[in-house]
C-alpha cells in the first residue's frame, strides 16, 4: 500500500502542476501556494472529521507534533528557495540538480539516522529516475535558454510552473541557481526526514493535517502584512482552477504520509520523484505540449526506475 501510495503522490503533484499552470498571469506563487494551504487545510480537516480521526489531534504526542511542524517549515524553506533559484537559473539545470541530490541526501539519511538500509532496487531505481529527471528536462542545443519563475510547495519535493520567462542574461546566474538547488536538496532531505520521525506515533491524516497547518499559518501572515499577496485579489476568474489545485495538494499530502507510514523511506523518496514523468505526460494530454525525443526518453527511464524499485527490493 505504501508503494502504491507514493506512486499515487507523484500522479498527483505532477497534475497539480499541470492545473495550476493554467491560472492568470496575474496571480503570483504567493497567491497559489496561501490557497493550497488553507483550501487543503480545511479539506484535511473535513477528511478528518468524516473518518471519525479529530478525535486523534488530542492524543497526538508533543515530540511527534513538533517533528511533523519542523518538517513543514523546512519544506517550504526549501520550496521557496528552489523558486528563487528557478528565477536565477534553468529549469534544465535546477530540477536534475535538485532532484538527484534530494533522492540521494533522503536514502542516505535514511540508513544513517533510521536503519533503512538501501535495497539494490532502491538505488538501481534512484539511478534510473535521475537519469529520467535529467532527459525530461534536457534542452537541445539550439533551443534558447530562459528561467522561469515557478513555485513549488507540498509532501516532498515537487513544483507548479507559474511566473514570467526571461531570457537569462548573466551566465554567473546559473553557478547560483544550481547552488539554490543545492540548499534546497538538504532543506527538503532534512524536512523528509522529520516528517518520518513525526510519523511513528501520528496517524496519517493527523500527520498530513499538521504538515499543512504550519504553511497556514505562515501564509496567514503573509497575507495580513502584505495586502498585495492576499488571495481574494486573483480569486475571481480563477477560482475554479485554484480550488482544483488546492484539492490535489491536499490530496498529495495525504498520499505522502501514507506512503511513508507504510514502505520504507528509501523507497517512498524514489518513487515520489517520478512526478517530472508524470507532468510531461499530463502536459502533453491536457495542454497540447509536444513530446521531444528526450522527454520520452526521459520516461521510460523513470518507468524502469518504479519497476526496478518494486522488483527487486
Amino acid at each position: 500500500m505504501g508503494e502504491l501510495a507514493a506512486v499515487a503522490n507523484a500522479v498527483v503533484w505532477a497534475l497539480t502542476g499541470v492545473i495550476t499552470k493554467g491560472i492568470g498571469k496575474k496571480v503570483r506563487p504567493t497567491h497559489i501556494v496561501a490557497a493550497q494551504v488553507w483550501i487543503g487545510l480545511a479539506f484535511l480537516l473535513a477528511v478528518g472529521f468524516a473518518i471519525g480521526q479529530i478525535d486523534e489531534f488530542g492524543k497526538i504526542q508533543l515530540r511527534s507534533a513538533l517533528y511533523l511542524a519542523g518538517g513543514a517549515l523546512i519544506n517550504t524553506a526549501g520550496s521557496l528557495v528552489f523558486w528563487f533559484a528557478l528565477s536565477r537559473s534553468t529549469i534544465s539545470k535546477v530540477y536534475p540538480t535538485t532532484q538527484s541530490i534530494f533522492i540521494s541526501l533522503s536514502v542516505f539519511a535514511g540508513w544513517l539516522f533510521l536503519d533503512d538500509s538501501p535495497q539494490i532496487g532502491v538505488i538501481g531505481g534512484a539511478i534510473l529516475i535521475i537519469g529520467g529527471v535529467i532527459l525530461l528536462n534536457w534542452q537541445p542545443a539550439d533551443r534558447k535558454h530562459e528561467s522561469t519563475e515557478s513555485t513549488a510547495a507540498g509532501g516532498a519535493t515537487s513544483a507548479a510552473g507559474v511566473g514570467i520567462r526571461r531570457p537569462r542574461l548573466k551566465p554567473r546566474g546559473d553557478f547560483i541557481g544550481i547552488g539554490l538547488g543545492v540548499a534546497t536538496s538538504f532543506l527538503w532531505a532534512g524536512g523528509f526526514l522529520s516528517t518520518v520521525i513525526g510519523l511513528e506515533d501520528t496517524p496519517p491524516v493527523a500527520a498530513a493535517t499538521i504538515r499543512n497547518l504550519v504553511p497556514a499559518i505562515l501564509f496567514l501572515g503573509i497575507n495580513i502584512f502584505v495586502p498585495s499577496a492576499r488571495v481574494t485579489r486573483v480569486f475571481k476568474g480563477n477560482g475554479i482552477r485554484l480550488t482544483a489545485s488546492a484539492l490535489l495538494f491536499a490530496l498529495s499530502a495525504l498520499t505522502f504520509v501514507i506512503a511513508l507510514d507504510n514502505a520504507p523511506p528509501g523507497v517512498v523518496v524514489v518513487l515520489i520523484n517520478t512526478s517530472p514523468m508524470w507532468a510531461v505526460v499530463f502536459a502533453a494530454i491536457l495542454l497540447r505540449e509536444r513530446l521531444t525525443r528526450f522527454a520520452l526518453g526521459g520516461a521510460a527511464l523513470s518507468m524502469a526506475g518504479i519497476f526496478v524499485t518494486l522488483a527487486f527490493r
